[in-house]
């Protein structure tokens, strides 16, 4: 394996990342790597993706990784960007790897998590003939808005709090989605917040500042099931059982239901028994067992070069 330091343009940004390349001359098949949200370098929060970037490409797959923009080597700011900006900004990645006589242009797809699985299923909508199959890591069928009330509650729950102050933090969760949905500014809406909140016990849970309101405004009731009835490529959705950030079975049941409302003709859904929202078994750096191995059988299926008789996927709930 060897790496190339590449970067491609998106506007008046320039993006920097790196390009893992099996060895060979290729072209190879090739992946996207499509970050969750936050200040995210190439290789994730805390180096969380180098296993996996490092996985595709001793598999045979030319692998981008890049810096969020305003992150690392890359210039821009990444809390400027909608879903639709991010959608755009991976496809000129897949567009930038098309171009290069070491990758197959034909065969590039994405991987996404967390937030990316709302972004990824937007760029395959747009120009479904260039990307080639789509893999959803912890991807959410609910609305960033659902989604953080999940997160909120479970989280309140599990550390011990009553029902009562998990009430509370609600209550200023709906407040400030009412304040977003009237067009109203970040600093107006915290600034009608009592300043003795700060010193609630549950308040850190729902804390935050104008500038991510601001940020979350335009994508907060973002809705991504139309866009998996829409998805023509195949696609793996891959979850961990104990996920706090949203409920893994109900994820992939609306899922399983509208890429099958949709007669989609390839698809798998994988829930992983034990593992968190970055497939993390237990709390530690160890990877959910069989996780990594699982998606690359999975894509040498799609791409014809498996036997029919190759190892199944581990244990898991479809």
């Amino acid at each position: 394996m060897r790496t190339d330091e590449v970067a491609f343009m998106v506007g008046e940004s320039r993006i920097a990342g790196t390009l893992h390349l099996p060895d060979g001359e290729g072209p190879h098949p090739a992946v996207v790597i499509v970050h969750g949200s936050g200040a995210v370098d190439r290789f994730g929060i805390d180096g969380t993706l180098r296993p996996v970037i490092t996985h595709f490409a001793a598999s045979g797959y030319a692998t981008l990784s890049y810096d969020k923009p305003g992150v690392g080597e890359s210039s821009g700011r990444w809390m400027d960007q909608t879903f639709d900006d991010r959608a755009a900004e991976t496809l000129l990645a897949v567009r930038f790897l098309a171009g290069r006589p070491d990758v197959d242009a034909c065969h590039i797809g994405l991987w996404a998590i967390s937030q990316g699985g709302w972004t990824a299923p937007l760029t395959a909508t747009l120009a479904p003939g260039e990307i080639d199959f789509t893999i959803l890591v912890s991807a959410s069928a609910m609305t960033p808005c659902e989604q953080s009330m999940h997160q909120l509650n479970t989280e309140l729950t599990r550390d011990g709090f009553t029902a009562h102050d998990i009430g509370r933090a609600v209550e200023v969760m709906e407040r400030r989605t009412a304040g977003m949905r009237a067009g109203r500014a970040g600093a107006d809406i915290l600034a009608t917040e009592p300043l003795w909140l700060a010193g609630e016990p549950w308040y850190p849970y729902c804390e935050t500042d104008e500038e991510e309101l601001d940020y979350v405004r335009p994508i907060w009731h973002f809705d991504v099931s139309p866009l998996m009835r829409r998805l023509s490529c195949p696609v793996l959705a891959i979850w961990g059982a104990d996920d706090v950030h949203m409920p893994a079975q109900r994820c992939a049941a609306t899922f399983a239901a509208d890429l099958a409302a949709a007669r989609h003709p390839d698809f798998r859904l994988q829930v992983y028994p034990h593992a968190d929202h970055r497939l993390r078994v237990s709390r530690t750096c160890a990877l959910a067992p069989g996780y990594l191995d699982d998606m690359t059988h999975w894509l040498s299926c799609r791409s014809g070069t498996a036997d029919a008789a190759a190892r199944p996927p581990s244990p898991a709930g479809d």
